[in-house]
């Protein structure tokens, strides 16, 4: 059953947003819409705000709890195993990519400002603050390092997937 199919079958039907409706309801003597309607992940949902039962109110438009599981492949009771999404190496690459450029940005920045100030006085508080945050960019270096490393490979495994497509 569609969710235009059931619709149908409803009195005062009023879209209440992407794939929202509200509509009379058919398993009591409604004079107002107090019947909301939801489409989801294969399943249409119902909610009689009166509270109703759902199963009398697919009774009182002649059908069946079955008949709101619109993706028939499911079983009763049990969701449809997700199919799990390819990994788009590139663009994953692309991030690790960003993400160390804008430590090593950052941490370039830090040690340059840290150089610049060599002259000036500073007491010992301010000197071991300022020792933690040169400590804090030499560890962001390490980290750009890291996460262009992360991101070669998975360039290399793109490389490798795309290449043995191609040979098939």
């Amino acid at each position: 059953m569609t969710i235009t199919d059931l619709l149908s079958r409803l009195d005062r039907v009023r879209a209440r947003g992407l794939g929202r409706w509200s509509a009379c309801c058919p398993s009591h003597a409604d004079k107002s819409p107090s019947l909301s309607i939801r489409e989801a992940e294969g399943k249409i949902l119902l909610y009689c705000f009166s509270l109703c039962r759902t199963e009398q109110i697919v009774e009182a438009i002649g059908l069946e709890l079955k008949d709101l599981f619109t993706n028939t492949s499911s079983h009763c009771g049990q969701r449809p195993t997700p199919k799990p999404q390819k990994l788009d190496l590139l663009a994953e690459a692309h991030r690790f990519e960003l993400a160390a450029l804008d430590r090593r940005l950052r941490a370039d920045a830090i040690l340059q400002a840290v150089a610049k100030t060599s002259n000036v006085q500073i007491t010992e508080v301010q000197r071991d603050r300022l020792m933690n945050v040169v400590a804090d960019a030499y560890v962001d270096r390490d980290r750009a390092e890291f996460l262009e490393t992360v991101a070669d490979s998975y360039r290399v495994k793109a490389f490798h997937e795309r290449t043995q497509h191609h040979a098939t």
